[in-house]
């Protein structure tokens, strides 16, 4: 079993056909064909646990472009 950052859900259980975990601070302790099948991020042991995921479609930040009216 490996330990997987969920992707948007932060705590909880997850149901899954393998059975049900639980989710707590968006990480899950599930066997690993579980995680990859879903596509979760696998955290390695060197990883921090508190970072956060990546967020491809957002702007940088002061990016925005400002309104017309």
């Amino acid at each position: 079993m490996s330990l997987f950052r969920h992707p948007h859900l932060i705590r909880g259980i997850v149901h899954t056909s393998k059975g049900s975990f639980a989710i707590s601070r968006g990480l899950v302790n599930v066997p690993d064909e579980v995680g990859e099948s879903h596509g979760w991020l696998r955290l390695e042991p060197e990883d921090q646990r508190d970072k956060p995921l990546p967020i491809d479609a957002s702007p940088a930040r002061g990016d925005a472009t400002p309104l017309e009216f």
